[in-house]
């Protein structure tokens, strides 16, 4: 009877196990309070909302919430998974939708959306958080009346999509004030305004592109300091035309300005006027709007959607928190965030997020948009990096930020690499060990460095060189004719050691064949790749099988010089522990990251060895860990790559009196298109998916700089926190070390380019692209 009872019991309690819901939680503080009692609910820990939405259609997570943004890109990536639920609204603003987009004109308007043409314009301005537009919402109408995702030009190529917008938004029209970050790197941002100043000036006196405008008196239930109230005044105070949440046009005309409603109309996306009116400016929904947006909602994969949206209609009768301490409570507190003035609606009809979100807001799926600026091609070299480059595409699309994007994979790096250069691919992210191949054999130059955690030592590139304890070895002109292991063939630890043997000069700086400067100074090497094509520095004639001698295999046989783990047993920072170990060298140059793992493998104690320092002495005391000044190379340890600038040889201007003797051509640097376009981006993803971005508000909670899917590592590193420019201006120290060592290399290889340059013969050619960057300007022209 006993064991029949424990059965039953048993059994029960495995029913109700697969009974309880899998919720999908960031932050695991609220977990035990969720599992107190009798709880029907237990956490599913995701990185984020998006890792989220992939729980829910593995079926691995049942529920969790979505912003309004976020269900917009779920309906571009899992359109016919999953099911909403129901909609968490703010009950503050009453209505069926978040919020809309409406424009409000005089009355006397003819002539629909063209026009507006050379009308003044009052936006409330971008980046405004009252309502947390996204960029494709705050920019709508001007989408529409000026056509500003078409190309007028033909010279588009050279351009930003900011500042193509721009331009055409100042032709389009008048006096205008649109304030806020036109791009989101503050120097475009500043030249841009600077350029266009039309654009700022219906802002008022010594405005710098914002709001200064007279607002009047004070009046109870206005905000004189919202920025849709205050294009709301510059629409009335002379201004012809607004683009404002209808929330505010009714608090605008209905407390503030009561006698003048009539003097004004929406203008519908068709062209045709509504004229507002006592009646009108009362309803909660605009009789027409430019964007009807929906509310974030809770969502649920789809087998256990109908169960669970009647348990929450029992759980929350009233859709609001229960406030009683239970395992309830504390799941509305997950599910509905910023629950203070929040209600949960249930939906009446279970639809995908995808047809959700077309009925209030339909958007063109991303695969068939069309724009007339090319989207730019991010190359990833694993299937969990196209997924996670893939989600970031869907959810830059959605928000309306441009250039788009188009992922595509690629086996390898230098696949990536060779697709660059060929112009099949626009860029990648890459480790700098690959700096040196990537712009000599590649001709790639950088267009963001990586910003690392300051926190973590293993987030930058170290390089150190180590002797063993008790060698003869004290300063570097010891090594010649001596046995050497490097990580791979031109990469930072073997470029490290040429830059520091020719500052030291033990290696002679005219020697521009570093195949033939590292294989002649020492007597063996092992440099993984050193046969390969992919690996190679540029043209020559030097035998590159001495920088292969050193990798043999224990037993004395032949080991190929190949650069992967699976078949050279020498290959990689650990693969040099075990040159050193196996084939008795005297020196290896690697990267301190994990050394102390790579020593214990090898069965070896750091005390074995001393580190040769870059100012040409021995460390003070043996082991692995040594002071930045000892190290060959401190440096970032990735940076985004794309096509340097080309050189062309164009005709210099004509001088009067001297038509019959043309003048010599000039050399041009002409900026690849892509480059000025993807910095632009970068900055743009970096500031709605990057840290900068608070998750709470965040308009879809992706972060590019984090794990992904439960993976490490992908498209960047996850010790990576942002980007910074490739300038020598940088305050990041590990960034600019990185490129005054391409300055200093540069000088020798004259890697920039094999055009002879007048004026420039000892110039580095990354100075160049410094001044592009600084400069912010698509040519340089050197006369």
């Amino acid at each position: 009877m006993a064991l029949r009872s424990f059965i039953l019991l048993s059994l029960l309690a495995s029913v109700f196990a697969q009974d309880r819901y899998r919720v999908c939680v960031s932050s695991t503080s609220q977990c035990q309070a969720l599992e107190l009692g009798d709880s029907r609910a237990i956490c599913t820990p995701v990185e984020s909302r998006v890792d989220c939405a992939l729980q829910l259609v593995r079926g691995t997570a049942d529920v969790g919430f979505f912003t309004d943004e976020e269900l917009l890109v779920l309906g571009q990536t899992q359109p016919t998974n999953n099911l909403v639920i129901a909609t968490v609204r703010d009950f503050t603003k009453p209505g069926s939708v978040s919020f809309q987009s409406v424009a409000v004109v005089r009355n006397d308007h003819t002539n629909g959306l063209e026009g507006l043409r050379g009308k003044k314009y009052c936006h409330p301005g971008l980046g405004e958080a009252a309502l947390r537009w996204s960029p494709r919402v705050e920019k709508e109408l001007e989408t529409r009346a000026a056509n500003t995702d078409r190309c007028p030009e033909a010279d588009y190529k050279f351009k930003t999509a900011e500042e193509m917008e721009v331009e055409t938004l100042s032709q389009f029209f008048g006096d205008s004030c649109r304030p806020g970050a036109w791009s989101a790197n503050a120097t475009v941002d500043a030249d841009l305004k600077r350029r266009y100043p039309s654009l700022c000036a219906l802002c008022g006196p010594n405005s710098s592109c914002d709001y200064t405008i007279d607002m009047g008196i004070t009046i109870a239930g206005i905000n004189n300091n919202n920025a849709h109230i205050k294009a709301l005044e510059c629409l009335r105070s002379g201004g012809d035309v607004t683009y404002v949440a209808w929330q505010h046009v009714r608090e605008f005309f209905t407390i503030r300005n009561n006698d003048i409603v009539s003097n004004f109309s929406l203008l519908c996306p068709n062209g045709t006027l509504v004229g507002l009116n006592s009646v009108n400016i009362t309803d909660t929904n605009a009789p027409c709007a430019f964007v009807s947006q929906h509310w974030g909602g809770i969502v649920a994969n789809s087998a256990r959607a109908n169960a669970l949206q009647t348990e929450l209609r029992t759980w929350w009768p009233a859709g609001s928190n229960p406030a009683d301490n239970t395992w309830r409570s504390t799941l509305y507190s997950i599910l509905v965030p910023q629950s203070s003035n929040a209600q949960v609606i249930m939906e009446d009809t279970l639809l995908t997020p995808a047809n959700f979100t077309q009925l209030s807001r339909p958007l063109t799926s991303i695969d068939s948009a069309t724009s007339c600026v090319p989207p730019r091609v991010w190359c990833v070299v694993s299937a969990q990096e196209l997924a996670k480059c893939n989600w970031v595409r869907a959810a830059a699309y959605s928000l309306g930020i441009k250039p788009s994007i188009s992922c595509v994979q690629r086996s390898d790096i230098f696949q990536c690499l060779r697709d660059v250069r060929e112009k099949n691919v626009d860029f990648i992210a890459t480790s700098s060990n690959y700096g040196y191949l990537a712009r000599q054999h590649f001709s790639l130059t950088p267009v963001k460095l990586v910003q690392n955690l300051h926190s973590d030592p293993n987030s930058f590139s170290r390089v150190i060189a180590l002797v063993r304890a008790n060698s003869d070895i004290t300063r570097f002109e010891n090594l010649r004719g001596r046995k050497a292991c490097f990580p791979e063939f031109g990469g930072i630890s073997y470029m490290s050691f040429v830059r520091t043997a020719q500052v030291l000069g033990v290696l002679n700086d005219k020697e521009c064949d570093y195949a033939r400067a590292v294989g002649e100074f020492f007597s063996t090497t092992c440099a993984p790749g050193a046969q390969d094509a992919s690996h190679a520095l540029g043209a020559s004639n030097y035998d590159v099988s001495n920088l292969c001698s050193l990798c043999k295999a224990p037993n004395g046989a032949n080991s190929t010089c190949s650069w992967d783990y699976t078949s050279n047993l020498y290959f990689g920072n650990n693969g040099s522990l075990s040159c050193l170990a196996n084939n008795d060298a005297d020196i290896i140059f690697v990267e301190t990251t994990n050394i102390n793992s790579y020593l214990t493998a090898q069965n070896l104690q750091a005390s074995q060895f001393r580190a040769l320092c870059s100012n040409n002495t021995l460390a003070l005391q043996n082991g692995v860990n040594v002071d930045d000044n000892c190290l060959l190379s401190y440096v970032v340890d990735s940076e985004v790559l794309t096509r340097r600038p080309t050189l062309k040889h164009l005709p210099r201007p004509l001088k009067p009196h001297n038509i019959t003797h043309p003048p010599p051509l000039r050399p041009v640097y002409v900026q690849d298109e892509a480059y000025s376009s993807i910095s632009a981006l970068l900055d743009t993803l970096e500031k709605y998916f990057g840290y900068t971005a608070s998750s709470g508000t965040q308009h879809v909670n992706l972060e590019i700089f984090s794990s992904f899917d439960g993976t490490r590592d992908l498209l960047f590193k996850n010790t990576a926190v942002g980007f910074s420019e490739p300038t020598t201006a940088t305050t990041n120290q590990p960034a600019k070390n990185y490129i005054e060592l391409f300055s200093h290399l540069q000088a020798c290889t004259g890697a920039g380019n094999n055009i002879p340059v007048p004026g420039l013969a000892n110039r580095s050619f990354y100075s160049i692209v410094t001044l592009i960057v600084s400069a912010l300007v698509t040519r340089f022209i050197v006369y």
